[in-house]
């Protein structure tokens, strides 16, 4: 019998072999476009957030475009802006509302001579005047009753006041930029794959912050919720939010079985001295949003949907 099968495996080689031999002339080679991509970062010496009530802290981007190949060369750079914040829905959970719609708000159109050489940074600021200038008209139906409440003037956010310098936003609120480009041969990049906005080396797609007081939990011991939701019904399709007590990982998401949703307490025991939070990509991030609760009952992180990958920002103006 072994020696039946050695024959056969022989027999089974010839077969693969045989068809190996092509006239090359015969194989069809695809013809790859050149393609653009983009980097923004925060300059060097700048905030990453916006500071409750001091609205003179603006944000500070460096940004670049890259052709890997050198054969296209961008003429226009177009950023958008997005604002969300935190509510309570009518059954009293933790919601975002998101304003600018699937494209976002245009806030700044670089182009002709304004736009830099490949790989050469360029700058450009954004504050929360910038934000409240595009935003300020918005209004949402809060308690879902049909009739829409403008978000400068809503009776349960009195902290917010358009009259006031600094507090225009509040903690909660949250922001996010994109970006497009338009390369001289016409085509226009308004979008990547997953793996090249989260892993290609030099290249990104978009950029979050939040209305911050601080950078980190400082006495972080207690118990804190995570509600995690899928709009769709299906799970969080690979995406997780993964919870670090000193350096250490618990991974927490919404499984196929759990459908909409999944809500967990993490339990932080004393002495602990870092708690951290970072959500990492699935395959339908537009599906997925989530909030944290602290042990005082606060909400301080409320991203979503298409939450931005990597550390969460915490909003700790309340802790």
């Amino acid at each position: 019998m072994k020696k039946l099968n050695k024959y056969i495996l022989v027999l089974l080689a010839m077969v693969v072999v045989i068809p190996a031999c092509k006239d090359e002339d015969l194989v069809v080679l695809p013809d790859w476009e050149s393609g653009v991509n983009a980097y923004t970062v925060v300059a060097e010496g700048s905030k990453g957030d916006f500071l409750s009530g001091n609205a003179a802290q603006d944000i500070t981007f460096d940004m670049l475009w890259n052709s890997i190949d050198g054969e296209n060369t961008v003429t226009k750079i177009e950023i958008f802006a997005y604002f969300s914040e935190a509510y309570t829905d009518p059954d009293g959970n933790p919601a975002v509302a998101n304003y600018g719609g699937a494209d976002g708000v245009s806030f700044l159109t670089i182009e002709g001579a304004a736009v830099p050489a490949n790989k050469v940074t360029t700058s450009f600021s954004i504050s929360q005047d910038d934000m409240y200038e595009m935003f300020k008209d918005s209004s949402f139906d809060y308690d879902k009753d049909g009739t829409a409440t403008p978000v400068w003037g809503n009776p349960d956010k009195p902290n917010r006041r358009a009259s006031s310098t600094n507090f225009k936003f509040v903690p909660g609120d949250s922001f996010s930029i994109r970006w497009e480009l338009t390369t001289a041969d016409g085509r226009l990049f308004d979008s990547w794959s997953p793996s090249v906005c989260t892993e290609f080396p030099g290249s990104n797609c978009s950029y979050a912050w939040a209305i911050v007081c601080a950078p980190a939990i400082v006495n972080p011991q207690g118990d804190y919720v995570l509600t995690l939701v899928d709009s769709y019904g299906d799970g969080w399709n690979g995406a997780t939010l993964v919870v670090k007590i000193d350096g250490t990982p618990t991974v927490y998401t919404v499984s196929a079985a759990q459908g909409a949703g999944a809500t967990y307490t993490v339990s932080v025991p004393a002495g602990t001295t870092s708690l951290t939070f970072e959500y990492t990509s699935g395959d339908w991030d537009s599906e997925a949003s989530f909030t944290i609760k602290s042990p005082s009952g606060n909400v301080i992180a409320a991203w979503g949907p298409s939450p931005p990958i990597g550390a969460v920002k915490l909003d700790l103006c309340n802790e």
